[in-house]
């Protein structure tokens, strides 16, 4: 009985002690003023410093770390979990717009997946929606527990916030939507390429509408446009150097002068000693994008269909370095229409909803379906999510930004044609 009376009072110290100080000094002052007097100055005082934005912001961090203290090490206990006497250590409890964040320290002989398997247990203690773990993987004693009391993915489409500043540059990491706390999910295509895929109406060309728009609005950038269906990217050609439609002649020699740009921006390179392309080199960088990729490697004239499949791989292969970065999108990607020559070449893979984990896997990559990222699990209803693997090395569910007509005829009005003084020497 005394060790849980102890423990408990051990739970509020912080509260106590704050009580305590506040006694302190009200007795002391009361001695010598009386206790009415002593009560105004103490209450003034502490008026006084909560006026303060720090002092507030400090002692709202410190209250709500130790309130979450107690209600995680109450959850343990009454899971009977064994935990309980390996207590992991709550470091840092945050808002996160889909509740709290929890930031934990194991205990020595404590592994992730004890924590992991409370998830469910833990979500009923709470009245959560859902509790997450993720492991810190720079340091395998740190994990982080979400608290989730709502889903920002149900609030509906997520309109798309433009670009902030005077000086946009495509060399930053471009936000392309939310993740499942509501925090900015950004990536960055320098050096990488990027896979779209999903089934038809599940967000593929919507964020290929983000991500033009945003390149769009950035100064050094040229575009290409690859649009099978030449509806879908038509609307972005007076803000493209090159655009294609469903012509698979047209596209390979398209494909033909960005690779005589590639030999012309190594040779740029050699002469300058350097091995890649650099903000500091002065040259744009170029954005091929390739919609309805199944059209063009899979055309039914086969040997036009190999010679683009071969042009795009050595592209995608080599053009990294020289500047000359794809994204490029697939409906009903399989192994016919999306060529594993070509797939393992990029880096970067966004599945949108699919319906076999056939699909969901030649996206994203053998054996992540069965591993629990399968983008067949995506509400139908819920367009625009998808699993995003990038460069943390596990794909991570995010919901992309939309954006209207209205605002990409505005963005294709003000950008318009690209002045001749910014091109490309090597264009």
């Amino acid at each position: 009985m005394a060790d849980e009376i102890l423990e408990i009072l051990w739970q509020w110290r912080f509260e106590l002690t704050i009580a305590g100080l506040i006694a302190i000094v009200y007795w002391a002052c009361a001695r010598r003023i009386g206790y009415t007097w002593s009560a105004v100055i103490v209450a003034s005082a502490i008026a006084a410093l909560l006026c303060l934005p720090s002092i507030r912001r400090l002692l709202a961090r410190t209250l709500r770390l130790t309130h979450w203290r107690r209600r995680f090490v109450r959850a343990l206990v009454l899971q009977s979990s064994p935990l309980a006497k390996r207590q992991p250590k709550v470091i840092k409890a945050e808002r996160v717009p889909s509740g709290v964040r929890l930031t934990l320290s194991l205990q020595s002989g404590t592994a992730f997946h004890e924590l992991e398997h409370l998830c469910p247990y833990l979500a009923t203690h709470f009245g959560a929606r859902e509790v997450r773990v993720t492991a810190d993987r720079t340091n395998a004693s740190r994990v982080e527990l979400t608290i989730c009391s709502k889903d920002p993915f149900d609030d509906g489409p997520i309109p798309w916030p433009g670009v902030t500043g005077e000086m946009v540059s495509a060399w930053d990491p471009l936000s392309i939507g939310i993740d499942r706390d509501g925090n900015e999910v950004s990536i960055s295509l320098i050096e990488r390429n990027l896979l779209i895929g999903g089934e038809p109406g599940s967000g593929k060309s919507v964020m290929l509408n983000v991500l033009i728009a945003y390149l769009a609005e950035c100064r050094g950038v040229q575009l290409y446009l690859f649009d099978a269906k030449f509806v879908e990217l038509r609307i972005w050609s007076q803000v493209a150097a090159g655009f294609v439609g469903p012509n698979i002649d047209d596209a390979i020699a398209q494909l033909q002068r960005l690779r005589s740009m590639m030999e012309e921006r190594y040779r740029f390179l050699d002469q300058q000693r350097a091995r890649k392309l650099e903000r500091h080199h002065g040259l744009e960088l170029v954005f091929v994008i390739v919609d309805e990729l199944p059209f063009y490697v899979a055309n039914p004239e086969r040997s036009k269909a190999r010679e683009f499949g071969d042009l795009l791989g050595d592209l995608i292969a080599r053009g990294r370095a020289a500047g000359i970065i794809f994204v490029v999108a697939a409906q009903k990607p399989s192994a016919d229409t999306l060529p594993s020559s070509i797939r393992d070449l990029i880096n970067l893979r966004l599945a949108f909803r699919c319906s076999t984990k056939e699909a969901s896997d030649t996206i994203l990559g053998g054996g992540w379906a069965s591993a629990g990222y399968s983008a067949t699990t995506i509400d139908i209803n819920t367009r625009g999510v998808g699993w995003l693997l990038g460069e943390s090395g596990q794909p991570e569910l995010i919901r992309g930004y939309l954006i209207d007509d209205v605002t990409i005829t505005q963005i294709v009005k003000t950008n318009g044609l690209r002045d001749k003084e910014d091109k490309d020497p090597w264009n």
